[in-house]
């Protein structure tokens, strides 16, 4: 409504709004529209996380966030959350980034309910460094849903159903297969024919499949795996307000079953979650947030790396199941798929129970208008019980002997013949834990806004944080149970019975500010500062470091001379930023000399023990954190009416005072252990880029959105000592770069090897090693760094280079069509890690296929080969068996239908749809085809392809 007060023309001008811009973003301890925005921040909006059909956030998020990582290495219920990574790997120590929720830090993301959360945002460069100490890693900012003012109550139930199936599984030889190359590895060894493991005749009754009791053909993968596994998500949740109350509720409950054939693993999970906000008047306001999370995780007593390196090494040869059913004999401790990864060992009981409480409170100052005074106190409290009960099982061998004796051929019944064998533990044993931790959290913040004359915008803030951390644990061990029934501790003997405990406390006070100006939102600037106390250096040398920020952004397309000549060009924004951040994921109180209890000695004539104690370690009361500078500069732009965006960053960082041992610098024989020293440099840069498009043509409307991210670290300084040869240098090259030998083919026939510098021993069907330094020898130093192995320190993890995503959203009348492809490259991994290869384990069908044999002299593949006999699979091992890990993955895809309108009114809903989704749907591409690239290892779980049908019901 415009009062014309008698005008008969009104003058009206209309300034363009750009789309996006006006969309508000969370940010550290505080909100922005994204329009005054000068960081590096990317956000993920909370339906963007709907789409994927996953019980863990982290998964959610992948392949959406331009700079983030994130790696599912596993599939296993309740283990199967991704590895994240902002912007690669910056440190040889941890490289987790921080996850803040709801403004406490420190709080789990993958406990989360996904129907829970409203935004993700991630702080990628300078605008982190609001945090501190805990910032250099990145910071994950996850913010959830909150009731409306002046909403009607509205409740709504999701439900789905899904069907698991491994994404890839790695093939093993079959039994005439591995039978063959048995024979073949005895005749290189000289062994005659008669004295072989296997006859030609075993090889052809294996490969009938007519002799089930004597000569099985077991596929391992077939036989101890189910042909799917189920998850179960339903959630609930009402949301809504009055002019002074706000409110939002939920509780939801995940259940994700295993895959194992007989199987003993699950993830069950229930969430609850209160959000209520109350003007209690226009001067002051309450907030009170609750939560509550309980997990259940429910597994076998053997891990599930050892159950699948048991898979994949049981041999071809040996029964899964005999034909009446009875399991076949165990590998080694009683490692049987059929059988560990069942009740039958025992269980591993894992419950954790997580509840947090926010109280918070504000006012606005009466008499200064935009001066608000803020506070909140939050609670979290961590209970965890963990019952690991074993107990001896069963399995069955064939006495073959016997059984052929007795005139039978492999084709009848042997149910006579079969020896049972008691394996695992002789009785049963219990080990219970229980740990309890508490963290507590005051913050207060006095925050003042204001515009002034001609628009100039001020926005600043000061604040103070506190946190405490203890946590307390203890866990008891009873065997010589008499019966597998009372799996409780008062049922055991008092027979070498033990307990044990252990606490941990953590503290830190924070002092922190930032002041934000923009004048007419054309010229942007930001300074923050952080002063961090942690407990976890010493007060004389460590325990504080300053953190501060600048931001700067300039926006040209704010100028009239903009607008008259780059009319295609809507919006147009650069900004560039310097931050100093820490990171304090260090081992604590390393300034203080430890002790622990040793082994005593017996003193007087009652000859009394007194236990003793020992120093651990050498203190150094200089350590403190880890410090990152990092450096940004980029633009964002919208162009044609906002339809199509475009972004871009590029960033350097430099991280000193790493804290690292010197231990190549002192010999070891000189038996001297030194302490972390904060001495090492890590350089990490890169780019990154975002382009986005959306549209709409009658009833149809569509958007696409691509990002790609490269970064590159390389080592500064690091204890290394002297090297001959250059090229074999650490310094310089990626975090985790690995010193092999380069390999050149296989021998062909004996006039090859004498041809070629080799290893003293080296035949025909051998792997052929360089001679990468031309002195005709095959040495030391001959080997090379491979620097796209780059894990983060001695873990398995491994960071891609470059990652990508693709996705995109369809929408016509009542359906939409959402999807997004994903990816990384410029990363591998050596896999082949378990020698037990030959007579201790199958043989991959990788290792089969197209190996050198005396009839195939040309073979891509190495001779069939006896564990880590051969010099290339030990001592000489080459880049031969890295794997190329890149991959691009069709990661999720759903269709949805809306009821129309007039339907719905008819149920009484207000929104009424069915799905179909899909997770980790198919590989578009991999760079091997030996295992899926996510998996961190061939034994791991397999990673799981998704199949989900579910309804949103909102009434």
């Amino acid at each position: 409504m415009i009062a014309i007060e008698g005008r008969t023309e009104i003058e009206i001008q209309l300034e363009q709004e750009i789309a996006g811009l006006d969309e508000l973003v969370v940010v550290g301890y505080g909100i922005e529209r994204r329009a005054n925005i000068i960081g590096s921040i990317t956000a993920v909006r909370s339906e963007q996380l709907s789409d994927a059909p996953v019980s863990n956030v982290s998964n959610a998020l992948t392949g959406r966030l331009p700079g983030g990582i994130f790696m599912q290495q596993s599939g296993e219920p309740g283990a199967n959350e991704a590895t994240i990574r902002i912007r690669g790997t910056s440190t040889m120590n941890n490289n987790s980034p921080l996850i803040v929720v709801d403004g406490i830090p420190g709080r789990d993301l993958n406990s989360l309910n996904p129907g829970d959360i409203e935004s993700v945002s991630v702080l990628k460069d300078a605008s982190a460094a609001i945090y501190g100490a805990r910032a250099a890693n990145g910071v994950i900012l996850v913010t959830t849903k909150r009731g409306e003012t002046n909403a009607p109550p509205t409740f709504t139930y999701d439900f789905s159903h899904g069907i698991l199936t491994p994404t890839m599984l790695p093939e093993m030889a079959d039994a005439p297969t591995y039978a063959t190359m048995i024979r073949e590895m005895e005749s290189y060894r000289g062994i005659a024919d008669g004295d072989r493991s296997f006859s030609q005749e075993d090889v052809e009754r294996f490969r009938s499949g007519d002799y089930p009791w004597t000569h099985p053909n077991t596929d391992w993968f077939g036989e101890a795996l189910k042909d799917y596994s189920t998850s179960t998500r339903h959630n609930m949740s009402v949301a809504g307000g009055t002019q002074s109350i706000r409110y939002f509720a939920s509780f939801g409950n995940q259940f994700d079953d295993g895959i194992y054939q007989n199987n003993n693993t699950s993830y069950d999970r229930y969430n609850l979650r209160a959000n209520i906000d109350v003007d209690v008047n226009d001067h002051i306001d309450l907030g009170v947030d609750l939560s509550g999370v309980r997990d259940n995780r429910m597994y076998p007593t053997r891990s599930a790396n050892t159950i699948y390196q048991t898979i994949i090494r049981m041999y071809p040869t040996s029964h899964a199941s005999f034909p009446n059913g009875l399991p076949g004999p165990d590998l080694e401790h009683g490692d049987q798929p059929m059988v560990s990864a069942s009740e039958a060992t025992g269980f591993n009981d894992h419950k954790r129970t997580t509840g947090s409480a926010k109280v918070t409170g504000s006012l606005n100052v009466p008499g200064i208008e935009g001066l608000r005074l803020t506070g909140y106190f939050a609670y979290d409290l961590f209970q965890r019980e963990q019952k690991v009960f074993q107990q001896p099982w069963t399995v069955y061998s064939l006495d073959q002997s016997s059984y052929l004796t007795a005139g039978n051929t492999g084709v009848e019944d042997g149910s006579q013949f079969l020896v049972p064998s008691q394996v695992g533990h002789p009785e049963p044993r219990l080990t219970q834990t229980s740990e309890d931790s508490r963290s507590r959290t005051f913050n207060a913040r006095l925050q003042y806004i204001t515009t002034l004359a001609d628009g100039h915008n001020f926005d600043a803030f000061v604040a103070y944080e506190r946190n405490e951390f203890n946590l307390e644990g203890f866990n008891a061990f009873r065997r010589h149970f008499r019966s597998n029934q009372l799996p409780y501790l008062f049922a055991g003997g008092d027979a070498e019975k033990d307990n044990s405990g252990w606490v941990d406390l953590d503290a830190s006070e924070n002092y922190f500010g930032r002041l934000s100006y923009n004048f007419e939102e054309k010229y942007l600037f930001q300074f923050s500062f952080r002063r961090d106390g942690s407990l976890r250096f010493s007060e004389e040398a460590g325990r504080w470091g300053n953190f501060p920020s600048v931001l700067v952004g300039w926006v040209p397309s704010e100028h009239s001379w903009w607008r008259e000549n780059l009319e295609f060009m809507d919006y147009f924004k650069l900004r560039a930023s310097f931050g100093r951040m820490g990171n304090d994921q260090v081992n604590p109180f390393q300034y203080l000399t430890s002790y622990e209890f040793a082994t005593g000695n017996i003193f007087g004539s009652d000859k009394s023990y007194v236990s003793g104690l020992e120093q651990t370690g050498t203190p150094n009361p200089n350590i403190t954190w880890e410090v990152a500078n990092v450096f940004n500069f980029g633009w964002e732009s919208y162009f044609f009416d906002s339809r199509l965006n475009f972004e871009t960053d590029f960033f350097y960082e430099r991280r000193s005072d790493i804290l690292i041992q010197r231990n190549v610098s002192v010999p070891r024989f000189t038996g001297i252990s030194l302490p972390d020293e904060n001495f090492g440099i890590v350089d990490n840069w890169g780019v990154e880029a975002s382009l986005g498009f959306r549209g709409i043509k009658n009833n149809l409307s569509y958007g696409f959105s691509g990002n790609v991210a490269y970064n590159r670290n390389k080592i500064v300084e690091a204890d290394e000592p002297q090297r001959e040869n250059e090229w074999q240098r650490l310094t310089g090259q990626p975090i985790g770069s690995q010193l092999v030998y380069r390999s050149a083919g296989i021998f062909r026939d004996e006039d090859h090897v004498n041809s070629l510098p080799h290893v003293p021993g080296a035949r025909a069907g051998d792997i052929i090693i360089e001679d990468v330094s031309g002195d005709g020898e095959i040495t030391s130093a001959d080997r090379v760094l491979i620097p796209y192995n780059s894990g983060s320190g001695t873990s398995n993890i491994v960071t891609p280079r470059i990652t990508f995503g693709f996705s995109f959203d369809l929408s016509y009348r009542n359906f939409d069509l959402r999807g997004l492809i994903q990816g990384h490259t410029r990363i591998w991994r050596d896999i082949f890690t378990d020698n037990r290869i030959g007579t201790a384990g199958n043989y991959f069908q990788w290792d089969a296929e197209d190996r050198w044999t005396p009839d195939n002299p040309d073979g891509t593949k190495p001779r069939a080969f006896e564990r880590d006999e051969e010099y290339w699979r030990t001592s000489y091992r080459s880049d031969f068996y890295l794997v190329d890990n890149s991959y691009v993955r069709l990661r999720n895809l759903q269709l949805s239908y809306s009821l129309p309108h007039s339907i719905q009114t008819r149920f009484g809903t207000s929104d009424m749809s069915f799905y179909v989704a899909g997770q980790n749907l198919f590989l578009l591409y991999s760079g091997n085809d030996v295992m899926d690239p996510e998996n961190y290892g061939m034994g791991a779980y397999p990673i799981m392809r998704t199949i989900t049908m579910g309804t949103r019901i909102s009434f």
